[in-house]
């Protein structure tokens, strides 16, 4: 139960001192503060805390205004969340000292000590005990409180230390230990034993499954988010989502969401820390949970997103859908659009490229309507190759041991260094111990540089999608038919008019698809050419084997 004096503060207006009057001095405003844990505590009882904290008031000539307890309330669970202790806190202005019996009544950690004494240090308000020789309203009090703050941050940095190394250790046993679930994964008891696990979560798992579908389908990452709005989808900061992490209140799906949602490697079952995976011993990743994605998926979406994010080949939403494709027949260059009269048309740009760099050519701009070419490139691709499957290159990374080898060479350099130079692994103990290790880092090495010896070498493997060019055709955006279209090889010379008129002379278009296609526009951007038929030939090759 709280008690309060008759002599009320609470209109009193806030006395500063002077400078140089000690804060020791008669007339002070003083608040009592009284903790119990257990009312079993004869030995500090409240009464007996208030008694003496009221002679040291007396003794001092100090008028107490205001006294608080916090009785069965623990000073180290609840830290500064204590009803008293924030009432006082709360009246910090109107007060000028705060008495306690003992140092661990009013905190019994350093760390929450030195952040009320912060607290009203700030406030001018200085803190005494009534049975110890720490008195913070003196000179050598304060000094000695500063020593107290320094342990208070070396006891923080220890217990984060702790902290931080058991949650590592939890983690690697597949434990959850709390914070943001990934979104694909939910919260159950750890079948296994105490603490809870992280388990797929079906439903969500479908959602990833059916996005990177779309993305690898050259959807737009603007059209997906959107069509998950307004699907109703529980984005990973859904507030309905039942898990114990903290989550925002965010109930949209963004392009920065997908984006951060799709490169979380958690989606491997990866365990993560800091931003980072935690390794294995052998510098692989640690894998504890059921994965979402394989890797070659994980792999294939990656190269995707990085493809996006690049400048040079972004696919805008609603950009042309022929650039890129579309070349002057003069000079070679790209052709890019521009609306005249309310219309879109293609036009070649390479006179006035040239004429920057201070060369001059012959070509002199050709243009052509953007619409009617456009409609006619589509049926001659569609002519061609709608009737083919449509297959997914999937670029298989070959096999690199040489980061491990030289993780382990460090660990070995590492134990070498502990004996030999700081003088660890002393006595027979020590030294087999020393050996042990040694030993299985010596094994480790001779192991990868075998494997890396038969190391598999990366390539490249065709992955059906099970549509057609047609029907993929059909359900792509401008940026995805592009795709399709460069991905075929196809590639448009445009000649310049041979007289006026407002319907397309077709004559003007040469359209090449596959190896001849690729060639010419590898030649026509200054790539390498046999680069360029490489890559075409296990792009048919694949084709072909489907």
């Amino acid at each position: 139960m709280t008690e309060t004096t008759t002599a009320t503060a609470r209109a009193m207006p806030r006395a500063r001192r002077r400078k140089g009057v000690p804060a020791s001095a008669p007339g002070m405003r003083a608040a009592i503060y009284v903790r119990l844990s257990r009312e079993t505590e004869e030995t500090t009882s409240p009464e007996r805390q208030r008694a003496a904290c009221e002679a040291l008031c007396e003794a001092r000539g100090w008028t107490v205004v205001m006294v608080e307890d916090d009785i069965d309330v623990s000073g180290f669970s609840r830290g500064l969340e204590r009803p008293g202790l924030q009432r006082i806190l709360s009246r910090l202005p109107e007060l000028d000292v705060v008495v306690f019996f003992k140092i661990d009544r009013l905190a019994r950690s350093t760390v929450d000590f030195a952040e009320i004494m912060r607290i009203t240090e700030a406030q001018g308000v200085a803190l005494a005990s009534a049975t110890e020789p720490l008195d913070l309203t003196s000179s050598m009090g304060r000094a000695m409180a500063k020593v107290i703050a320094v342990f208070a941050e070396l006891e923080s940095d220890t217990i984060g230390m702790r902290v931080s190394s058991a949650h590592e250790h939890l983690r690697r046993e597949g434990r959850y230990t709390g914070g943001r679930v990934p979104y694909g994964y939910r919260v159950v008891p750890n079948p296994d034993g105490a603490g809870k696990v992280l388990e797929v979560n079906p439903e969500e798992a479908r959602t990833v499954h059916g996005i990177v579908e779309r993305i690898l389908a050259k959807d737009s990452l603007m059209t997906v988010a959107a069509d998950l709005t307004k699907a109703g989808v529980p984005s990973p900061g859904h507030s309905s989502r039942q898990t114990t992490g903290k989550r925002s209140d965010s109930k949209k799906w963004y392009t920065t969401t997908l984006r951060s949602l799709l490169t979380n490697p958690q989606l491997l079952g990866q365990v993560i820390e800091d931003g980072k995976p935690i390794l294995r011993t052998d510098g692989l990743p640690l894998v504890s949970r059921t994965p979402i994605l394989d890797m070659d998926t994980w792999q294939a979406l990656q190269d995707e997103l990085t493809r996006r994010a690049n400048p040079g080949d972004r696919r805008r939403e609603g950009t042309s859908l022929l650039r890129g494709v579309a070349h002057c027949a003069l000079c070679g260059f790209r052709m890019y659009t521009f609306v005249a009269r309310g219309r879109v048309r293609y036009r070649c740009i390479g006179r006035l490229k040239k004429r920057q760099g201070g060369e001059q050519i012959d070509c002199y701009g050709v243009s052509i309507a953007g619409e009617a070419m456009e409609d006619h490139v589509e049926a001659q691709f569609l002519k061609a190759f709608g009737r083919l499957a449509v297959v997914r290159m999937v670029e298989q990374a070959g096999e690199d041991f040489r980061p491990q080898i030289r993780q382990a060479r460090e660990a070995l350099a590492d134990l070498e260094a502990d004996r030999y130079d700081r003088g660890l692994f002393k006595g027979e103990e020590g030294a087999n111990r020393f050996a042990a290790q040694y030993a299985k880092l010596e094994e480790r090495i001779a192991s990868l540089e075998d494997k890396q010896r038969h190391a598999k070498p990366a390539g490249v493997t065709a992955v059906p999608t099970g549509l057609t060019h047609a029907q993929q055709w059909k359900a792509a955006d401008t940026a995805g038919k592009r795709d399709l279209l460069l991905n075929a090889g196809t590639y448009v010379e445009v000649s310049p008019a041979k007289k006026g008129g407002r319907r397309l002379d077709t004559s003007r278009l040469a359209v090449h698809f596959g190896m001849d296609g690729q060639i010419r526009r590898a030649d026509a951007e200054g790539r390498d050419v046999e680069e360029a038929i490489r890559e075409q030939v296990q792009r048919e090759a694949a084709d072909a084997d489907w």
